[in-house]
C-alpha cells in the first residue's frame, strides 16, 4: 500500500473519531469513513508517517542491534 494513502487514511480516521468524541462511535463506522474519504486528506498526508504506520502494522522484522550481532548481549 502507498505510504501517502496510508497516512491520509490514518488522518481521516483520526479526524472522524476526534469529531465524534461525545458519541459512541463504532470502530467500523470510523474505518468505513477513512476508506471512503481518504482522498480529501491527501494534501496533509506525510509519506514518512505512512511508512512508519506500515512498519508498525507489519511488526518488527529486525531483531537485534544494527550493525552487529546479539551473541554477546546479556553475557557476564
Amino acid at each position: 500500500m502507498d505510504p501517502l494513502e496510508v497516512s491520509a487514511m490514518f488522518g481521516a480516521y483520526i479526524w472522524f473519531t476526534s469529531r465524534r468524541k461525545g458519541a459512541a462511535t463504532a470502530e467500523k463506522e470510523a474505518v468505513s469513513f477513512a476508506r471512503d474519504n481518504w482522498q480529501a486528506f491527501l494534501p496533509c498526508a506525510h509519506k514518512g508517517l505512512g511508512r512508519l504506520l506500515i512498519r508498525l502494522a507489519g511488526g518488527c522484522h529486525r531483531r537485534g542491534r544494527r550493525g552487529g550481532t546479539t551473541a554477546g548481549a546479556g553475557a557476564g
